[in-house]
């Protein structure tokens, strides 16, 4: 990994996509010892308030809405928040506000070190570099975009295992009829239902719905698995030169690529040793994250990164970008073409 700012072309290819699988753990709560959360916010943020005032002129945040083409001005109070998105359902259908607060637990540990960063601090503590790589980690997977793509994800894999397993009527036949349940089915009736799993199965007949709340979990455990990754990296923090000039974040304002010059065929995960992850800290500056030296440096942006930086946050939206300023955001808009793309989920399967 070079050290110059300038150019980044090996940190900011056009083109990449996250890959891995959850890791399995206990979650954030597992409430053995406590009493169940059974009270909480209805309103949820996926990206905290604390952390959108960064981007704000006068208290106001610019948003950029890609479905409907259009630059609004509003309070983050008011700005990605969704009803109820990490409230869970228990066993006796209550709802339970655990996560939500984990969360919440999450920004409060990483405020200081954000404000640190920002202020060109050059010294971080074990447990504040621990607290602020949680957050991103988070930042990357807690989102709707990260949540849509896992279940993107998992419809895909279930019908591709349909595929595999629906591909013979005969084969389906004998599985049917090895079923309890079918003991005394027809072997008409059998051969009628085989026919039409297998067609269901070969086509794009076969719908998946993938449950929101399992995705979160999923979105969750895969956070918790990779922030250690993420402690312990290079940290380079670029400002920007003077206050004429804004970063941007988005609804999906984690950035992942790789260092090398040439991509590896395989997907770059956010524990891959070769990853390079960005994130906007604040409008004044964005966190880079390379290497496993444990480091941190600060360095000063010019014009041509922060439209280059800009440039790939925007284009990673699901739907928002948010931003300072009005004619910047459909500046950016108009230079990555949103308007005319649709998002795509952040998996696929090869």
């Amino acid at each position: 990994m070079s050290h110059n700012l300038e150019p980044l072309s090996a940190t900011f290819p056009e083109e990449m996509s996250l890959n891995g699988s959850p890791t399995p753990g206990d979650g954030p709560a597992d409430g053995k010892d406590a009493a169940p959360m059974l009270r909480g916010p209805k309103r949820q943020h996926f990206l905290p308030r604390f952390y959108l005032d960064g981007f704000t002129r006068d208290g106001l945040l610019a948003v950029y809405d890609r479905d409907r083409n259009q630059i609004r001005r509003q309070q983050p109070i008011n700005t990605a928040v969704i009803g109820h998105l990490y409230t869970m359902l228990d066993g006796e259908g209550r709802q339970r506000f655990e996560l939500e607060a984990f969360l919440a637990e999450c920004e409060g540990k990483a405020k200081p070190a954000i404000e640190k960063l920002c202020g060109k601090a050059t010294e971080l503590s074990a447990d504040e570099r621990s607290d602020l790589a949680i957050f991103i980690a988070l930042a990357a997977t807690r989102t709707p975009d990260m949540v849509n793509s896992i279940q993107s994800l998992n419809g895909e894999m279930i019908k591709h295992m349909a595929k595999v397993m629906f591909s013979d009527v005969d084969d389906v036949v004998r599985q049917l009829r090895e079923d309890g349940r079918n003991e005394h089915a027809s072997d008409e009736a059998l051969r009628e239902q085989a026919q039409i799993m297998v067609q269901l199965a070969s086509g794009d007949h076969l719908t998946v719905e993938t449950d929101e709340k399992w995705a979160v979990g999923r979105a969750i455990e895969m956070a918790l698995a990779a922030a250690p990754y993420l402690a312990g990296r290079h940290w380079r923090v670029v400002h920007r030169a003077n206050e004429t000039m804004s970063f941007v974040t988005a609804d999906a304002p984690v950035y992942l690529g790789t260092v090398r010059l040439k991509p590896s065929p395989y997907a770059v995960g956010l524990g891959s040793p070769d990853a390079f992850i960005s994130f906007p800290l604040h409008q004044s500056c964005v966190l880079e994250m390379f290497g496993q030296t444990g480091l941190l440096e600060h360095r000063v942006a010019g014009r041509s990164y922060m439209r280059m930086a800009n440039r790939h946050f925007a284009k990673r939206c699901q739907r928002f970008v948010v931003g300072r300023d009005e004619a910047h955001l459909a500046s950016l808009a108009r230079q990555t073409g949103l308007a005319a793309s649709e998002w795509k989920p952040k998996f696929r399967m090869n």
